[in-house]
């Protein structure tokens, strides 16, 4: 019995296809049923039950899982502990998102705390953040609005801010001249703004929704350096924003206020809570935790 087939054994379980499995492993469907049977032979019981054509953990399958979930993670922790204390703190924390208004900041403080850290970042809708993070994919995300219990037993969730908006505007824009802007004064204008299943986008919907109202969108994109320049170079439109950004030296001037009744919405960091917590993921916590209390400190001020 080897760690890889392990490895195997334990993402068949959690994703419930040996197809599925392979195509994750990027080896043949065979190859993977071949290891599985091994594993049932040597342990001489069968791990897996086949109900409605999808395989599901029989008892002894379920034992094994937790004790070889157990080893695996074990190691994965005991590989990337030594890697950062022989690296002095140089991790690599995946991060998953579904609003990219805090990344820009977020990576700038990041990497002068962490000089040799490295921080993948994926946009990605929110179900499918959900899925990575259950399937031990990804190590944090973070979502607007933050993801609960009942969407995932597995997922724990640390809210870390809760934030309300502005709107970026063009110098030659009406709304320029206000320093606070309704929902009723943006109903009419062109937004540029995320895709709905976004963080951003649905939040907005939600609200404009509540006041009665439909955002009259123009052009979407995930990107908000895009959405920046489609507002400020292309003048297509406005945007949204965080209110932190009023405090911004470069765009801070194009940024106008919204009544805080119209709240923006609430952030959250979560993680899988049964995944054990290596060294860099609780640096990176850590990290993430203080960053957002900055945020919230700054926002409560404005």
């Amino acid at each position: 019995m080897e760690l890889r087939d392990l490895r195997f054994f334990c993402l068949t379980a959690e994703l419930g296809s040996v197809t599925r499995a392979a195509e994750e492993l990027g080896v043949s469907q065979p190859f993977v049923t071949k290891v599985i049977h091994q594993l049932e032979e040597e342990l001489g019981t069968k791990l897996f039950d086949i109900e409605r054509r999808r395989i599901v953990l029989n008892e002894n399958g379920s034992y094994f899982y937790r004790e070889a979930r157990d080893i695996l993670d074990r190691t994965d922790r005991l590989t990337e502990n030594m890697a950062v204390k022989q690296e002095e703190a140089a991790f690599k924390t995946k991060l998953l998102y579904n609003n990219a208004g805090y990344l820009s900041a977020l990576n700038n403080a990041f990497m002068e705390q962490y000089p040799k850290g490295v921080l993948s970042e994926t946009y990605a809708p929110r179900k499918d953040i959900i899925d990575l993070l259950n399937t031990n994919k990804a190590d944090f995300a973070i979502t607007l609005p933050p993801i609960t219990g009942e969407e995932s037993r597995m997922i724990e969730t640390i809210t870390v801010l809760k934030d309300t908006g502005s709107i970026m505007v063009p110098p030659d824009h009406p709304l320029y001249q206000k320093e606070f802007v309704t929902l009723e004064d943006i109903a009419p204008c062109p937004i540029v703004i995320a895709p709905k299943g976004s963080g951003m986008r649905d939040t907005i919907d939600g609200i404009f929704a509540r006041h009665g109202l439909v955002p009259n969108v123009v052009y979407e994109t995930p990107d908000m350096d895009l959405q920046q320049r489609m507002v400020l170079v292309n003048k297509r439109g406005i945007c949204f924003m965080s209110i932190i950004h009023t405090r911004d030296p470069l765009i801070g001037q194009y940024c106008r206020k919204t009544v805080t009744d119209q709240a923006f919405g609430t952030v959250g960091l979560s993680y899988n809570k049964f995944r054990p917590q290596t060294a860099g993921m609780l640096a990176f916590r850590r990290f993430a935790v203080s960053f957002f209390g900055a945020l919230q400190a700054m926002a409560d001020e404005i």
